[in-house]
C-alpha cells in the first residue's frame, strides 16, 4: 500500500462525483506498477484549494480539487491465478479485496478506527497489517510468516508429524509460561518409524518453541509499524485477528 496524491482543476466550480473518479482514475494510474494489480484506491482525505482535512467534497466549490488516496497493488500474476483457481470451481469472482482490510472493517469499531489503530491479521504462511486512522485505511503492509511456521518448528523441535505438531499448537500453544509448565509432562509419538517409543515433553517445551517464533513475528510487525502513519499516533491500538493469533 501506498499514499497518493492526485489533483484537478474543477471546471464547473462544484465538485462532482465525475470529478472524484477523474482524479481517483489518475492517481491509480501513477501507484500501478508494471505487473501490479490495483485491489483498493481508498480516499483518506480531501483538498480544495489547498485546504485538508475535508471528509465529503462533493458539491463544495473550489477552483482546484486533490484527494490522498492510500492505494493497495499486489502481484498481478497472483491475483489471476487466485481467480482462476475459484473460477475453475464454477464460481464467479465480482471482486477482490486485501484481507487485512476485510479484517480491520470486521473487528475494529468505529472509534478504533477514528483514534487510529492497527490490526494484526495472521494467517497460516503470512501475516498481514492494516492501519486505520480518522476512520480510513491509510495503510496495507505484510510478510509471509505465520501461523504454519510456528507448527514446523514444533514438528522440528519435537521430531513430530506434522498433524501432531499442528494439534500440539492447537491444544497447549501459548507464548506465556507458569510455574508448573516445566513439571506438566505429555507423550509426544516420535515421527517416522510407528516402532519408535513416544518421547516425554513439557508443557513449558513447546510454549518456549513456539514463543521464539511469536516473537519474531511480533519484531517484524513492528518494524513494519514504524514505517507507516501508525507511528505518529500517540495511543493507537493493535487488534490482533486471523487464526494464528
Amino acid at each position: 500500500g501506498q499514499l497518493v496524491e492526485a489533483a484537478a482543476d474543477i471546471r464547473g466550480g462544484a465538485v462532482t462525483p465525475a470529478d472524484v473518479s477523474r482524479v481517483t482514475s489518475t492517481g491509480m494510474r501513477h501507484a500501478t506498477g508494471e505487473g501490479r494489480t490495483v485491489l483498493h484506491a481508498l480516499p483518506v482525505g480531501y483538498t480544495l484549494d489547498g485546504v485538508k482535512g475535508i471528509r465529503d467534497p462533493r458539491g463544495m466549490v473550489a477552483h482546484q480539487f486533490g484527494i490522498d488516496m492510500n492505494v493497495v497493488t499486489c502481484d498481478a500474476t497472483v491475483a489471476r491465478n487466485l481467480m482462476l483457481a475459484v473460477e475453475r470451481c464454477h464460481i464467479n469472482v465480482e471482486a477482490m479485496a486485501a484481507s487485512p482490510y476485510v479484517a480491520g472493517l470486521s473487528v475494529l469499531t468505529d472509534d478504533e478506527a477514528d483514534l487510529g489503530a492497527a490490526v494484526v491479521e495472521m494467517g497460516a504462511g503470512t501475516t498481514t497489517i492494516a492501519v486505520f486512522s480518522g476512520g480510513r485505511f491509510v495503510h496495507a503492509a505484510g510478510f509471509a510468516v505465520g501461523g504454519q511456521h510456528i507448527t514446523m518448528d514444533l514438528a522440528r523441535g519435537l521430531s513430530a508429524t506434522i498433524a501432531d505438531a499442528e494439534r500440539i499448537k492447537t491444544l497447549y500453544g501459548t507464548v506465556i509460561t507458569g510455574g508448573s509448565d516445566s513439571r506438566e509432562l505429555m507423550s509426544v509419538p516420535t515421527a517416522g518409524d510407528e516402532q519408535d517409543l513416544p518421547q516425554i515433553v513439557s508443557r513449558a517445551t513447546i510454549a518456549n518453541i513456539v514463543k521464539h517464533r511469536a516473537e519474531e513475528v511480533f519484531e517484524m510487525v513492528r518494524d513494519k509499524l514504524k514505517d507507516s502513519p501508525f507511528a505518529s499516533e500517540p495511543n493507537g491500538g493493535v487488534v490482533l485477528s486471523g487464526g494464528a493469533s
